[in-house]
């Protein structure tokens, strides 16, 4: 289904954001999120938490699909700010520094992929920590200096 994707900021993902849990399973349930109209669901035989493969012409990423609480709006989603929604947007600024996060043409197909952590999804977009077995959303945030 072709779609129009828009981001913003979510009340319950910024929450988790400020608790410094951004690696954790918390996070991802709130900000790992489409939100669909309802007749959209329906006309793709979606229910909450089904799983969709979004596509933008600068990346893909798999995300949980839930109704919006702001429709109608068939034919668009809303997904929260944040790494899955970033691999959607295009990097280009336009001169004012800021990406357009709003209007952004994509499709939309349902999976059975998984929703990726944090670290996992930087680990397969970007290579960015290197991770074999361990996922860093088990790691310690702090660990206390050794005297």
């Amino acid at each position: 289904m072709e779609i129009m994707i828009n981001t913003g900021t979510s009340v319950i993902q910024a929450f988790y954001e400020k608790k410094g849990s951004t690696l954790k399973d918390e996070y991802r349930q709130s900000a790992a999120v489409a939100f669909m109209d309802a007749k959209d669901m329906e006309k793709m035989s979606l229910n909450p938490r089904d799983k969709i493969k979004v596509k933008s012409e600068w990346g893909e990423v798999v995300l949980y699909v839930d109704k919006s609480h702001d429709a109608p709006h068939e034919g668009m989603i809303f997904i929260p700010k944040g790494p899955w929604a970033n691999i959607l947007i295009s990097p280009e600024t336009y001169c004012c520094n800021i990406p357009t996060y709003k209007g952004i043409p994509g499709t939309i197909t349902k999976t059975n992929d998984e929703v990726l952590l944090v670290s996992e999804l930087m680990n397969k977009v970007y290579n960015k920590y290197n991770l074999k077995e361990e996922n860093l959303s088990d790691r310690p945030v702090y660990k206390k200096k050794e005297d």
